[in-house]
């Protein structure tokens, strides 16, 4: 499912943790407050992180290491969300920072194509995601 309105590529489950494992598994992490999981990671750990592939209807499309695993300093930041239960992957915002999106509603169908932009990277989600900041601040009277 393609969803520009969701913040971050959201998993099922049993890949997240797949790909936690096989790619962050020498890393001591920790779920933060606004729910991300951050990693010890040095430079040199983070270079060896690979970028994520895969194909869709005969196409490959690439997630780049910063696009879901971002470092500042000695911390990396997870930048996928999951669920239990969910069966199919949402491709959120941090997809879309690669990749532009047309949809056509009358045939039902989405392209993709590379974005000029492709594997540019903001410092402004991994500042935001080490600050604390909740991703929602809600109070209950």
């Amino acid at each position: 499912m393609a969803d520009t309105g969701t913040s971050l590529i959201m998993l099922p489950d049993v890949d997240y943790f797949a790909i936690k494992e096989r790619f962050v598994y020498d890393k001591e992490c920790h779920t933060m407050q606004n729910t991300l999981v951050a990693c010890t990671c040095t430079k040199e750990s983070h270079a060896k992180t690979p970028d994520i592939k895969f194909d869709m209807d005969g196409e490959t499309f690439v997630i780049n290491r910063d696009m879901w695993y971002q470092r500042r300093g000695n911390t990396c930041v997870i930048k996928f969300m999951h669920a239990p239960g969910r069966k199919h992957w949402i491709l959120g915002v941090n997809f879309f920072n690669n990749y532009y999106a047309v949809m056509n509603y009358e045939t039902r169908q989405i392209g993709f194509a590379k974005s000029k932009v492709f594997a540019v990277t903001s410092q402004k989600f991994i500042d935001w995601a080490l600050s604390g900041t909740f991703l929602m601040n809600l109070e209950f009277t």
